[in-house]
């Protein structure tokens, strides 16, 4: 039986609070945990009173903390998780209302998800799965889930892009028509069509019957729908739809699509060629500027540079060529009023494809960058560090990295010496039994160690009501109570959010 009884639910106050071992805050009281704002807390039936400390649970501990340090009202909270090279993002909103956009190549977002949700020993069911392209750093994670008995989706959202197998269709992605470009016309806006395209196996699988060239994107859409984890539609969104469903325009909590942009060629809802087939794929990601009361924040997937022009050129109804330096900033103060977003996620994990004059719509106070160790692009670049400084807001506009939130620590070498030695254990057993118990007991120390990195150091914290806001990540070595490198924004006196030192 447990030894506490929840008896009602509150939420760390700005910009963050203190847990207590003791009733009261008098010196020489311990503190437990520094809590971040918006963290959950449970209230708990109190041993004894007091008129202002309550007793509370929070992150597995129990103990008091103020009642000035404690909200009622639940604030947004984006996680920019580290999944290697990739991109994935735990959106859960003040509805309690819980979205997956990206799920990196790995098993990274599964290990997060599954320390968040108790290891999904109940059933849970996410709003939305949304894959902003279909790249594998972007999609892979998503197969993990896909064989989780607990979890569900009411939705999955793509860009409508599926690729075929060589010479079954007159394009990778199928029908298209050719005018002065070349547009994409067959776009999978429902499960019904994707559910035709995986039924005739030649589409996606490979000629020589090696799984390894099947279509992998196909393979996970298969596995979702053969696991039946996806409750509703599988839906294509663009621009064309505004917002997404559920947070339209008067809801506190907006969430414009601005990208991709979808046209229509011929009396049929079409895609353009960006390039080739993976300037294509990125070009069209899903691109999402939430809008909550004051703050915005943008994620922009894979956008590349042709993408970034069009994206520009549509929303604003004008083109770049401008004549003077004057109009170039008239064009940037209008389309301010579409991009500019107080946080951004950095499309492409920080790549070298990217328009100075979009960075400068964004004038973003803080980008965060989603890259990883084992990638052949050396993402992020060093000129995309330097322009993002550059054309970001204010005289210190923040970066982050959940490469760089999720570094190698000393400690960690105690337990690599562990399974050292019971590796070199394994190597001279010949007892099938011990032999089994030794690699159970490595595989157990590794998972452990991959955990602690992902679900503790390798996140970026994003905590809003809408008018405050901080970023947080896991310091690698606490000092005393303070565990959290924590970065405000707020807003100025003409109504602008900054980065508060």
């Amino acid at each position: 039986m447990p030894q506490f009884e929840y008896i009602g639910y509150k939420y760390a106050n700005y910009p963050f609070a203190y847990l207590f071992k003791d009733v009261n805050g008098s010196k020489g009281n311990k503190k437990i945990h520094q809590i971040i704002f918006g963290d959950w807390v449970g209230v708990l039936k109190p041993k004894k009173t007091d008129g202002d400390y309550i007793y509370v649970r929070v992150r597995g501990e129990n103990g008091w903390m103020h009642k000035d340090a404690l909200l009622d009202e639940r604030v947004l909270e984006i996680v920019f998780l580290d999944v290697g090279q990739g991109d994935g993002a735990l959106i859960v909103t003040p509805d309690d209302e819980h979205i997956i956009v990206d799920a990196g190549l790995g098993d990274n977002m599964w290990r997060y998800l599954k320390w968040r949700y108790n290891e999904f020993k109940t059933q849970w069911t996410f709003k939305y799965a949304v894959a902003s392209h279909p790249d594998q750093d972007h999609y892979g994670g998503y197969h993990y889930l896909a064989g989780e008995p607990n979890v569900f989706f009411n939705e999955f959202l793509h860009n409508g892009l599926l690729e075929y197998q060589d010479n079954i269709k007159p394009s990778y992605f199928g029908e298209s028509i050719k005018t002065n470009r070349t547009y994409y016309t067959e776009l999978f806006d429902s499960k019904q069509k994707v559910t035709d395209y995986l039924a005739h196996e030649p589409n996606w699988k490979h000629p020589s019957g090696n799984s390894h060239w099947d279509k992998k994107y196909a393979k996970l859409l298969k596995r979702m729908l053969d696991n039946n984890k996806i409750n509703g539609e599988i839906k294509m969104i663009s621009e064309a739809d505004k917002y997404l469903d559920g947070f339209e325009q008067n809801k506190p909590l907006n969430i414009q699509i601005l990208g991709p942009i979808s046209e229509t060629v011929n009396n049929k809802k079409a895609l353009r060629s960006l390039g080739g087939k993976g300037k294509t794929k990125n070009g069209h990601s899903i691109v999402f500027k939430l809008n909550y009361k004051d703050i915005n924040i943008l994620l922009g997937g894979d956008l590349n540079i042709k993408a970034e022009e069009f994206l520009m050129k549509k929303h604003t109804g004008q083109t770049l060529d401008f004549n003077s330096g004057t109009e170039e900033n008239e064009f940037i103060e209008g389309a301010r009023n579409i991009f500019e977003a107080d946080v951004s996620k950095a499309c492409h994990h920080g790549s070298a494809d990217f328009t100075s004059l979009f960075l400068r719509c964004l004038n973003s106070v803080a980008t965060v960058i989603s890259s990883g160790d084992e990638e052949q692009h050396s993402h992020p670049r060093p000129d995309t560090l330097g322009a993002i400084g550059l054309n970001g807001r204010g005289d210190r506009p923040l970066i982050f990295s959940t490469e760089l939130a999720r570094s190698h620590r000393e400690n960690e070498n105690k337990t690599l010496n562990e399974i050292k030695e019971l590796e070199i254990r394994l190597a001279t057993t010949t007892s099938p039994a011990k032999r089994l118990n030794l690699i159970n007991k490595i595989q157990e120390k590794n998972d452990k160690l991959k955990e602690r990195n992902v679900t503790v150091y390798g996140s970026i914290n994003l905590r809003t009501d809408g008018e405050r806001c901080i970023i947080a990540q896991k310091l690698e070595k606490g000092g005393g109570s303070k565990v959290w490198d924590l970065y405000k924004l707020e807003k100025s006196n003409i109504g602008r959010f900054k980065y508060v030192p």
